[in-house]
C-alpha cells in the first residue's frame, strides 16, 4: 500500500513539474521576444492610458511625442534616439480607434511641436476594414492639426510582418497580412498628401525581398528587436532634426 501511495505522490510530482517547466519556458520564451517590455505588454490598456494623462501634467508644451501601439510603446527612445528628448505614448494593442479616442488626454494637452505616428497593424488582426483604419487616422491627424497647425505630423508606413514565422509559444502574427498593410499604406501617403504631414515609406525599408518583415529585424514576425529598431532611428532621425 505505501508502495502504491509513493508511486501516486511521484506522479504528482512529475506532474506539477511539467506544468511548472511549462509555465517557464512560456514565461522566458515571451521575455527573451520582449526583454523588459513583457509587463507593459500585458498591462491594461486603459490603465495605461489613465498614467499618460497623469503624466502629461507634469510634460512641457512643444516636444516630441511617439504616438502608437507596441511597436512605439517597445521602443526605447533613449537608446535610438539619444540626441532627442522624446515622450513615449504608445499603448500595445491599441487600435486606431483607441487612440482616437485617447487622443485629448495623451497627447492634444501638451500640445506637441512633432508626432511620430504608427497605427494599423492591429485594426488588420482584428478585420477592421481598410476605410475605417484610414479613416481614423485621418480624423487623428485633423484633430492635431486643429489643435495645433504648427505641429509636424510625421506618419510612419504600417510595418510588414513576416507570416513565415510561427513561433512555438509566440504567434504574434494571427491574422495581419502584408496586402492589407499595403493597401493601407497607399491611402496614408495619400492623408499625408491631403493634410500636409510628412509620410514615410519605412516598410521598404523592413522588409525583405518577399515582401515580409526581415528576420534579421524581429523574432516573432511582428515586433522589433534592436536592429530593427535602430535601423528605423536611421530613417527618421532626419526628419526630427528638421523639426527642432
Amino acid at each position: 500500500m505505501k508502495k502504491y501511495g509513493r508511486k501516486i505522490l511521484n506522479s504528482t510530482i512529475a506532474l506539477y513539474v511539467s506544468i511548472a517547466l511549462t509555465v517557464l519556458i512560456v514565461f522566458f520564451s515571451f521575455y527573451y521576444a520582449y526583454g523588459r517590455y513583457t509587463t507593459t505588454l500585458i498591462a491594461d490598456k486603459q490603465e495605461k492610458a489613465l498614467a499618460y494623462a497623469s503624466s502629461n501634467k507634469l510634460e512641457e508644451d512643444g516636444g516630441i511625442v511617439f504616438y502608437g501601439d507596441s511597436i512605439t510603446e517597445m521602443c526605447e527612445t533613449s537608446r535610438y534616439y539619444p540626441e532627442f528628448k522624446i515622450i513615449n505614448r504608445g499603448i500595445s494593442g491599441d487600435t486606431t480607434n483607441g487612440m482616437l479616442q485617447r487622443l485629448d488626454s495623451n497627447l492634444l494637452n501638451i500640445k506637441p511641436s512633432t508626432v511620430l505616428f504608427l497605427g494599423g497593424i492591429n485594426d488588420i488582426d482584428k478585420h477592421i476594414s481598410k476605410n475605417e483604419i484610414v479613416d481614423n487616422i485621418d480624423k487623428i491627424v485633423t484633430a492635431i492639426k486643429g489643435v495645433n497647425p504648427d505641429c509636424r505630423i510625421i506618419v510612419q508606413s504600417i510595418y510588414p510582418v513576416n507570416e513565415n514565422i510561427r513561433p512555438r509559444y509566440l504567434n504574434k502574427v494571427h491574422n495581419r497580412n502584408n496586402q492589407a498593410v499595403r493597401e493601407v499604406n497607399v491611402e496614408l501617403e495619400k492623408i499625408c498628401q491631403n493634410r500636409g504631414c510628412v509620410y514615410v515609406d519605412v516598410y521598404s525599408l523592413l522588409a525583405d525581398e518577399e515582401g515580409n518583415l526581415n528576420k534579421l529585424y524581429t523574432r516573432d514576425g511582428l515586433h522589433l528587436i534592436k536592429k530593427g529598431y535602430f535601423a528605423v532611428a536611421d530613417i527618421i532621425k532626419p526628419y526630427l532634426a528638421q523639426s527642432e
